[in-house]
């Protein structure tokens, strides 16, 4: 009857966990350069029930467990907005940030900048967006052009080439926030092979890539466990009562 409790208990800990996870994909369904995530499942022995290495009668019993999460890199779609301080990438590579918290190197794919008070390109609260040579890019004015191929030209006649991080779609990242990444591999900044195929799009920016139809359908059937393995941890422990009771009686 442990078993029961053990493995009811198990789905509703995951299952809460999952709806956690889709729950954080919904509310981030506007936020720009969002990634999904997915919780992953993973299981292990049931090694606590088991008595000097002996499994029981019926086998080892496996456990879900949900300690990662893997995240879709997957591109969002675009939004014209006509400010040229938005900027779009089409294809897998990332925006390079100097984040303000530390010297760390982030990659987002969020490219609504704004120009903070010393004059550099940046992300808000977040940190500078840096050039190809990982400096952050000093623009001083919002008057300003951005080539497909990256380059910034300025009013002036300066130009600046964009710092751009090559990732691909199946890479492992750690996420800082809402929509910055951090590769858990070493990645150098600027390592766009040139087969790789990229346009920089200003004007625009890229929506998160959240299919909200999906994790509506995620929800409800996560739903629908967590209230299945519910109601079995109440049916175990009504029998267990019964179980209890009966064996004080003949006692």
């Amino acid at each position: 009857m442990y078993r029961g409790f053990y493995t009811a208990a198990n789905g509703i800990l995951n299952e809460q966990r999952i709806m956690n996870t889709i729950s954080n994909n919904i509310a981030n369904v506007k936020t720009a350069g969002y990634k999904s995530d997915t919780a992953v499942p993973t299981t292990f022995a049931e090694s606590l029930l088991l008595i000097n290495g002996k499994t029981s009668e019926t086998g080892t019993i496996r456990y879900r467990t949900l300690e990662d999460t893997d995240t879709d890199l997957a591109q969002g779609t675009f939004d014209n907005t006509g400010s040229r301080l938005d900027i779009a990438l089409k294809g897998p590579v990332y925006f390079n940030i100097q984040s303000y918290n530390n010297d760390d190197v982030l990659l987002t794919r969020n490219g609504q900048f704004t120009i903070d008070a010393e004059g550099y390109l940046s992300l808000g609260s977040c940190g500078r967006i840096l050039n190809a040579e990982g400096e952050p890019i000093q623009l001083g004015t919002a008057d300003f052009k951005v080539s497909e191929d990256g380059v910034i030209t300025t009013a002036d006649g300066r130009t600046i080439t964009l710092g751009l991080t090559y990732l691909p779609d199946d890479t492992a990242v750690d996420k800082v926030g809402d929509n910055m990444l951090r590769p858990y591999e070493e990645f150098q900044t600027g390592n766009v092979p040139e087969d790789i195929e990229y346009k920089v799009m200003q004007g625009w920016y890229e929506r998160s890539n959240v299919d909200i139809a999906k994790q509506t359908v995620n929800a409800m059937h996560s739903q629908q466990v967590f209230n299945s393995c519910a109601a079995a941890l109440k049916i175990i422990n009504s029998v267990n009562q019964i179980a209890c009771n009966n064996l004080a009686k003949i006692n």
